[in-house]
């Protein structure tokens, strides 16, 4: 078996759709034998990851499955193994570095990190 890094794309809706269009952008591990399996088995489990829900205003919330973005093949996954990696160019470096500051803080205050 090998594993694959699938790109997944989502589209959010809320109610009537009233709401401002959302997509969520997903990376999910899969293993299979193949690329071509990976992407078959995927796509069979594409909407079973998200059951609809009621919001706090009682409207219905669902992911609509819209398609797999991207397969990679990667190594197999071991502590430490490399799944993705993102290179920003912020045009206010400050700015970026106060965002992932908060981000960190916000993790640490949630798991209790000294």
């Amino acid at each position: 078996m090998k594993w694959f890094l699938v790109r997944y794309i989502y589209e959010i809706i809320s109610g009537d759709g009233g709401y401002r269009v959302q997509f969520d952008e997903q990376l999910r591990l899969i293993s299979a034998d193949t690329g071509n399996d990976a992407i078959c088995k995927a796509e069979g489990m594409a909407d079973d990851f998200h059951p609809p829900f009621r919001n706090y205003k009682g409207e219905l919330v669902e992911w609509k499955f819209i398609c797999i973005a991207g397969l990679h093949e990667i190594q197999t996954p071991t502590d430490g193994a490399e799944v993705t990696s993102i290179l920003h160019e912020p045009h206010d470096a400050l700015d970026f570095r106060a965002q992932i500051d908060k981000r960190k803080e916000f993790l640490d205050n949630a798991i209790g990190v000294l």
